[in-house]
């Protein structure tokens, strides 16, 4: 063992004779585990009381340490952890040592001759938002008969707490970002909400049913729920029924013995209805957001709850400081008993001076710095956004309306009716989008070879595989038979298009449909769904497909995808999170592709389906899709379209057809 005391020079040998050196040397090679070579060993039981200490302080719990006043080391451990919110050190033992000093400290009643006294120092450790608190103390451990125990002090736990002080943790909060628009504009900041409940302490006991039962029933809320709320609180506790805005709250609630209405902040959007699906909400953290965030979240944090404010809430919410101090017991921020002050006693502690036990308080230990949360920057235009919604409200039930920037593919618009309640369908919905999929299927037919002047027979029915494929019931009979294909898709006519399945497979039809947005996935931070196209080698199901049913499902969000890819001349994938905008996969358009879509969609304006838009759109297309149970078949009403500076979709889920049912609503929308 390498001698760790002074080292003597030859001449402050002096005489020492040679026996004296081999004693010496002979207690040195006698040392022990955590001391130095000069030190005697270190007995077992002395180390494993050490040990049990450090488990102890770890655990929050000295009921298994020995110790020399149990009664005051626990009440003191309750009460220097009484406001750390659950937080302790990590306690290991670092080393121990025989000491030659006998004396007891201020919080000991054991004494002990030279040799029966072990200090132990301890290494403590607490990670706190990605900084470790660290620091050391020591602890005596004094024989007592045939056993060793500790000799209490508060040091043990921090070598700066005395009798008269005690640990403090806080959480300092950055503010909550907003979710911004072009410009900056505002969709999600801080708005002055309402909290509507009971307060326990207006009113007589005997009325605390009462009084939650008619405050529930006037804001809408299950009355037994929150009858039972208000019986598990505190008799001093307001209970919040609802969260209201200003506008919302009931005029006669002043009626109600009891109940008070309480604000505070919190982010919200514009209007209660504006893009709730897609933006979410956000609300007071509980057990679940705790849980989730794994630290860095505490109940009555402001978290996201849904949609996007849920999604990048870690972004939104920024980082949460820490400090630790040192505070006097007798703080009034305290939530354990004070302790009687007895920094006079404390004062003999081994190695602490008055001036120590008197610092300025609260003292700061250790903390880590607080930083305000980053915007999500997001394309959506709350102008477009309102008037999408205003459009939206002439449907009777499920409807979607999304616009997009051609030239950026940015999304302007994502909005869905009432009637789809928290629902993103506008973005995540999965229907058949029917006739506007012939886009896509003239891109194939054009890459097989056709042109928009192309022949293609437009006949009442046609039979693929045996299954008989006809138009839709009002088809205009002046488009029969041998058709230009522009007037196959300005008119719509299924059988035309299906007659020239032959000439297109499952894979060059996704190919196309690829290229005008639809049917590749892209992973664009929100949740977006861009499409699919089924593989298949059946022809009757590919002659479906042709015409948008089968196996096709789209997004509305996606369709105005296509829209915009005609309308740009490349492929357009929509987009909505800054930074997050997706780079197409798919083969782009040429020019004479472009030219061609172009001119059909045109047509379509001006002599076939799409005459609604005639002055508001450059090009679109409409269509239907059958779904549900044979002999009860709906139909969902689609439309799309475009002008330089914007396109446009629309799906109503339940509709008679595109020009009649969703053509309106997108009128509305753009004029």
């Amino acid at each position: 063992m390498t001698p760790q005391g002074p080292i003597l020079s030859r001449r402050a040998l002096g005489r020492t004779t040679v026996g004296v050196i081999a004693a010496t040397a002979a207690v040195s090679l006698a040392g022990c585990k955590g001391s130095g070579t000069d030190n005697p060993p270190v007995p077992d039981g002395a180390n494993r009381v050490a040990q049990q200490l450090a488990s102890g302080l770890t655990e929050g719990s000295l009921a298994n340490v020995p110790l020399d006043d149990p009664a005051t080391a626990a009440a003191d451990l309750k009460t220097i952890f009484a406001g750390m919110d659950g937080l302790r050190p990590t306690v290991k033992v670092a080393s121990t040592k025989v000491s030659a000093d006998a004396g007891s400290g201020s919080g000991s009643t054991t004494s002990a001759s030279s040799g029966d006294t072990v200090t132990a120092t301890l290494n403590h450790t607490l990670p706190l938002a990605g900084k470790t608190w660290a620091f050391t103390s020591t602890a005596r451990i004094v024989k007592s008969g045939d056993s060793w125990k500790v000799a209490w002090e508060p040091t043990i736990v921090h070598p700066r707490l005395t009798q008269a002080t005690r640990l403090r943790h806080t959480r300092e909060l950055g503010e909550r970002a907003s979710i911004t628009g072009p410009g900056d504009s505002d969709i999600v900041v801080n708005h002055t909400v309402h909290d509507v409940g009971i307060d326990k302490t207006k009113i007589d006991k005997t009325k605390w049913d009462a009084s939650a039962t008619a405050l529930a029933k006037l804001v809408q809320i299950d009355p037994k729920a929150y009858v039972k709320q208000v019986q598990s609180a505190g008799p001093q506790a307001f209970v919040v029924a609802i969260t209201l805005r200003e506008q919302d709250i009931p005029r006669n609630i002043g009626l109600i013995p009891g109940a008070a209405v309480t604000d505070r902040e919190l982010p919200l959007a514009p209007t209660k209805t504006f893009a709730a699906g897609l933006l979410g909400t956000s609300g007071l953290a509980d057990e679940d957001d705790v849980k989730r965030g794994k630290g860095a979240i505490a109940e009555g944090d402001v978290v996201g709850k849904s949609g996007l404010q849920l999604r990048y809430d870690d972004q939104l919410r920024g980082t949460v400081g820490h400090v630790i101090a040192l505070v006097p017991r007798t703080d009034p921020g305290a939530t354990a008993s004070p302790q009687p002050d007895q920094s006079t006693q404390a004062s003999t502690q081994p190695g602490q001076t008055p001036s120590s036990l008197s610092p300025s308080l609260p003292a700061t230990l250790f903390s880590t710095p607080k930083s305000d949360g980053k915007p999500l920057k997001l394309t959506l235009d709350p102008t477009l956004q309102t008037k999408a919604e205003t459009a939206l409200a002439q449907a009777s039930g499920v409807a979607c309306l999304v616009a997009v920037q051609p030239s950026t593919g940015g999304i302007l618009a994502l909005a869905n009716s009432q009637a789809a309640g928290a629902n993103a369908f506008a973005n995540t919905g999965q229907y058949a989008p029917g006739s506007t999929f012939k886009v896509a299927t003239t891109l194939a037919l054009l890459r097989a070879g056709l042109t928009p002047d192309s022949t293609v027979n437009c006949s009442p029915t046609v039979n693929v595989n045996g299954r008989i494929f006809h138009n839709y019931s009002d088809y205009d009979s002046a488009y029969s038979g041998n058709i230009p294909l522009t007037q196959a898709v300005a008119q719509s006519c299924n059988t035309a298009f299906i007659s020239q399945h032959a000439k297109v497979t499952s894979a060059t039809l996704r190919r196309a449909a690829g290229s005008v947005g639809v049917g590749v996935d892209y992973d664009a931070g929100f949740p977006a769904f861009y499409g699919s196209i089924a593989d298949t080698t059946a022809a009757d199901i590919l002659a479906s497909d042709m015409i948008g049913q089968g196996g096709v499902l789209a997004s509305p969000m996606a369709m105005a995808g296509v829209a915009a890819s005609v309308a740009a001349g490349t492929t357009v994938v929509p987009w909505l999170i800054q930074g997050r905008k997706p780079t197409p996969k798919a083969a782009p358009l040429s020019t004479s592709e472009v030219a061609g879509l172009r001119a059909v969609m045109i047509a379509t304006v001006k002599q076939g389906s799409g005459r609604v838009l005639a002055g508001l759109a450059t090009g679109a297309k409409t269509g239907t899709a059958e779904f549900g149970q044979t002999g009860k078949l709906k139909t969902h009403a689609w439309m799309i379209c475009w002008t330089s500076q914007i396109a446009v979709a629309c799906m109503v889920e339940v509709g008679e057809s595109g020009s009649g049912t969703a053509g309106p609503i997108i009128k509305a929308f753009l004029s």
